[in-house]
C-alpha cells in the first residue's frame, strides 16, 4: 500500500521565534513537510512559487505588504492555492477581508498546537475552520451594515478624536461631505453619537485600539 502524501506547509511570519515554532510544529508531525520559511511578503512569493506548497501559513503583519495582499497576489498566481491565517490580529473586519481575499481558514496565535494542526489538515482536504473566538468576532461584526472604504477611513479619524473640520483637512475634502458620512457611519452601526460609535467600533474589531 503506498505511503500518503505529505502535506507541504509552507510558513510565513516576519518574527524569529514565532516563525521557529511554527517551523517546529511542522517538523514535528508524520504527515507535514515543510515546504519552506518567509520573514516577509517577497521571499513567500518567490518559495511559493518554487516550492508549490499545499497550505500557507500567513501571518497579517508583514514588513513589505500586508499578509491579505500575498494571499490575494498569490491565490491570482494559483487559484487553487489554500491559505491558513494565523495572526493576533484581533480585528473582526480583518477576518471578513482575509476570507474575501481567499484564506481558508483563520486562527489567532493563542490557538493551541492541536487546534491549529487540525486546521492544515482540513485546509489540506478542502475544507475551511474558523476557530470559534474567530467565529464570535467575525458575527460581531457581520451584525453591521458594511462601511465602504471612505467611510471606515472616517470613522479611525473619529476614533482619533479628530472634528469633522479636522477630518476634511487630513483627506482633502469639505466639512460638509465629513458630515454626510459620519450621518451614514452612525446609521449603519445603529448608533446616535461619535463616542457610542468608538465604543462599538472597538468592541467589534471594526478600529483597532491602536487607532486611538
Amino acid at each position: 500500500m503506498s505511503a500518503q502524501p505529505r502535506i507541504r506547509v509552507l510558513v510565513v511570519d516576519d518574527h524569529p521565534v514565532v516563525r521557529a515554532g511554527l517551523v517546529a510544529i511542522v517538523g514535528y508531525q508524520d504527515d507535514f513537510e515543510l515546504a519552506g520559511e518567509a520573514a516577509s511578503g517577497a521571499e513567500a512569493i518567490a518559495l511559493f512559487e518554487s516550492r508549490a506548497p499545499d497550505v500557507t501559513l500567513v501571518d497579517l503583519s508583514l514588513p513589505d505588504m500586508s499578509g491579505i495582499e500575498l494571499i490575494t497576489i498569490l491565490r491570482a498566481r494559483s487559484p487553487a492555492a489554500r491559505f491558513l491565517v494565523l495572526t493576533a490580529n484581533a480585528g473582526g473586519s480583518e477576518i471578513a477581508n482575509a476570507l474575501h481575499a481567499g484564506a481558508q481558514a483563520y486562527l489567532f496565535k493563542n490557538a493551541p498546537s492541536e487546534e491549529l494542526l487540525g486546521a492544515i489538515r482540513t485546509v489540506f482536504r478542502g475544507g475551511r475552520y474558523l476557530s470559534p473566538a474567530v467565529g464570535r468576532k467575525a458575527d460581531q461584526v457581520a451584525i453591521h451594515p458594511d462601511l465602504t472604504a471612505r467611510e471606515l477611513e472616517v470613522l479611525h479619524w473619529i476614533v482619533r478624536g479628530h472634528s469633522n473640520l479636522q477630518i476634511a483637512q487630513e483627506i482633502g475634502v469639505t466639512e460638509d461631505t465629513i458630515k454626510f458620512h459620519v450621518k451614514n457611519i452612525l446609521g449603519k452601526l445603529g448608533v446616535n453619537s461619535r463616542s457610542k460609535a468608538v465604543a462599538l467600533s472597538l468592541r467589534s474589531g471594526l478600529v483597532q485600539s491602536d487607532d486611538m
